[in-house]
Parts: C-alpha cells; structure tokens; sequence
C-alpha cells in the first residue's frame, strides 16, 4: 500500500508566532489560543461584507442554507424564512438591521476560497474542516455564552469583536453533546480579548464563551472553521467491531433473565473484562487504521474544476496530482485501487507504476501506461481527470 498526502503548513501559518508542533503538544483540545494578524487585509480574499451582500441579492438561499441569531431579544424560528422554505431577502437584511447576525453554514461548499481553506486544513488535523460566515451588525450579540461540541479556529475578517472565555464544565463533549441553557452556573471570564481583523482565536470544543462586536459602526465578519475530529472512543468503537468477526465470544447474546436483575453485577463484570481483552488480543489495528484512513480521504468531496473545460487528451498532454487532496493506493484483489476524495478508483494493475508516478509527484502521460492498450491508457487518464485526482500540468 502507498500512502501519498499533501504536505501540512497552513495552519503554521494561521497561528504564527506560535509553532505548529507546540500547538499540537500543549494547546489542542487543552485551552484557547489567541495569534495576533500579520496584516489587517490577510483573510479578505477568503470572504468580504460585499461578497456575503452579492451572494445573498444573487443566490437563491433555501432553509439550511442561512440562519439568524441574536442573542436578546432571541428571534422565532425561521423568522428570515419564507413559507415555501426560501430565505426571504428582505426579511434578513431588516433583521440584520435590527441586530441580528447573519449565518451562513458550511459556506465552503458553494465558495471555492473557502473550499480550498478547509482543504489545507484537513490535510493538517486528518479530519473534516467546515466553515461558518457570521456577520455581525454594530453593537450587537448572536448567541448568549455557550460551548461548541467540536473545535473551532476563528479567523477575523473585519470588524473587531470581543470574546469573553469562561471555564470548561464538560471538558470535551462529543459531537452529538448538544450545549443546555441553563445547565452551568454562569461564572466570571477567565479570559477577555477583542479580535481585530488578520488575528485568529483557537477554541477547544467544550470552553464556554460568548463574544460581541465592539464596533459603534462597523460589521464584525468573522468565519469559524469546525475541526470535525474522530476520537479514541470512535477508534475503540471501530475496534470492537473489527475483532467481533473473528471472536465468536464477542458475539454471544447478553445472559437471559439480565434485564429482571437475576444475573448478578459480578458476572457483568468479569464478562467485560473478558471481552476487553478479546478485544485486545484480536482486533486487527491495522484494518482499523486503514478503515479511518481510507474514511478521511473518501468523505471529502472530489474536486473536479477544470473537467469539463479541460479539452482533448493527447499523447503530449501531461497530468499533475491535484494539489490539497490526500490519495491512497491499495490492493484490490486483481485490480488496483486509487482511494480519493469521493470515493475508490478501481484501476487494472498495469495502471499501477503510473498510478504511483502520479502520487509521487511526477507528472504523467499516456506513455506512463504503455503496459497498457491505448483505449485502456486513455480510461485511466480521462477518469483520473473527471474524477478531479490529477489535472493539467
């Protein structure tokens, strides 16, 4: 198996000073971290105030596609929603006036900048990277103090806003770990900072905070990046069910008569044991390493601008791999198999010397499958292209 990913090192570059590898070591998951910007101007081309204007008098939203929030007076549900599920233009842009944040959820999937942001950062933390646009007005708050059940990086675009980090009641939830009104005592700020335009703020899942713009006159727009991690829970979970298909005992029922206390808890108890180390002695680490690998490249979508325009394919067109994509090969049974965003590319193995020349950097032609017929060589490089894994070099 060849494993070829794309070199990390936007991140080094969103938090600097502060070095990538201290971050991973004392900061992530832990506490927040505040990097002040280089320059004032650095993420507006990722997102401006007059894109976000365009995007919403242009496009046509539909329900999930753009949210309010305020924090007081608290909005009605789908207050900015039409009643055949459109946005209603007019209604967000009074509601706005009115000291609502606009929202805009996972905008990296209609934005490119915005795609290739999260694509870098994937390549850094091996996990999903989604993005949420929140723009402020004046003088205004969207949400009362809360947590996140996932990490952010939030990156200021314009405007400043001040956040207020308070402690972390459930250290770090679980995705599905929805955060409760009125389960945690309020306390006192532990932390207060105001974000100008270029810094970055890191939040550990489970931190509570809140945050308002500080601007008399000006929108704060700020975009939120959502670190979607697996966990060792995920991982033992995986495990679990991967020595269950060797290990009969694993898959016995639960004793009979359990449910009316008529098996005792000692029995529950060395059962577990038991089977924690059936668990231990037989699950295959490396299948499961592999399943949550070939996951993380195959759940991201494939990238496929440029397919459609790039022309007719000739023995002097020369492919490069796509840049900010992870790819995996791997045996397939008689076949070779290219695991890339969208999903596997199952090849013929005659492809597979110019498969590997393709993830190792080179750049390739029809002659790199000359073990090949010519009909053969052509499938495997317009597939290559229409499946956004390589592209004009």
């Amino acid at each position: 198996m060849t494993l070829s990913h794309v070199t990390p090192g936007v991140l080094a570059e969103l938090i600097a000073p502060h070095a990538a590898e201290a971050f991973f070591e004392t900061v992530f998951e832990t506490r927040a971290l505040h990097a002040p910007g280089s320059a004032p101007d650095r993420f507006t081309p990722l997102i401006s105030l007059e894109a976000i204007d365009a995007m919403l008098a242009e496009g046509l939203f539909r329900e999930g596609d753009l949210s309010m929030a305020r924090a007081e007076p608290r909005l009605p549900d789908g207050a900015w929603l039409r009643e055949d599920g459109l946005v209603d233009r007019g209604e967000v842009a009074r509601l706005y006036q009115q000291g609502a944040t606009l929202i805009l959820p996972q905008l990296q999937a209609r934005h490119r900048p915005l795609a290739d942001l999260c694509r870098q950062l994937e390549a850094d933390f091996s996990c999903p990277v989604q993005t949420n646009i929140y723009l402020t007005p004046p003088n205004a708050q969207g949400f009362q103090t809360h947590y996140d059940n996932h990490d952010v990086l939030v990156l200021q675009v314009e405007g400043r806003k001040r956040w207020r980090l308070y402690d972390a009641p459930v250290g770090t939830p679980y995705r599905g770990e929805r955060f409760t009104p009125g389960r945690f005592a309020q306390t006192e700020p532990r932390k207060e900072l105001v974000l100008e335009p270029g810094d970055v703020l890191y939040v550990p899942r489970g931190l509570m905070h809140d945050a308002v713009n500080e601007g008399d006159d000006q929108a704060s727009l700020h975009i939120t990046t959502g670190l979607l991690a697996k966990t060792w829970a995920d991982f033992l979970l995986e495990a679990v069910s991967e020595a269950a298909l060797r290990t009969p005992a694993l898959r016995r029922a639960l004793p009979p008569g359990y449910a009316r206390g008529a098996v005792s808890r000692d029995h529950f108890d060395e059962a577990f044991r038991s089977a924690l180390r059936d668990v231990g002695e037989n699950a295959d680490l490396d299948a499961v390493i592999g399943l949550f690998t070939d996951t993380a490249i195959t759940s991201r979508p494939a990238d496929t601008r440029g397919a459609l325009t790039f022309g007719a394919l000739t023995p002097d067109t020369q492919l490069k791999r796509r840049p900010l994509i992870a790819l995996e090969l791997a045996e397939d049974g008689d076949h070779i198999a290219l695991v890339a965003p969208g999903g596997a590319l199952t090849f013929d193995r005659d492809a597979e010397a110019g498969l590997e020349r393709l993830l190792a950097g080179a750049t390739i032609s029809l002659s790199d499958f000359s073990a090949m017929d010519d009909a053969k060589a052509r499938d495997v490089m317009e597939r290559l292209i229409a499946y956004g894994v390589a592209e004009r070099a």
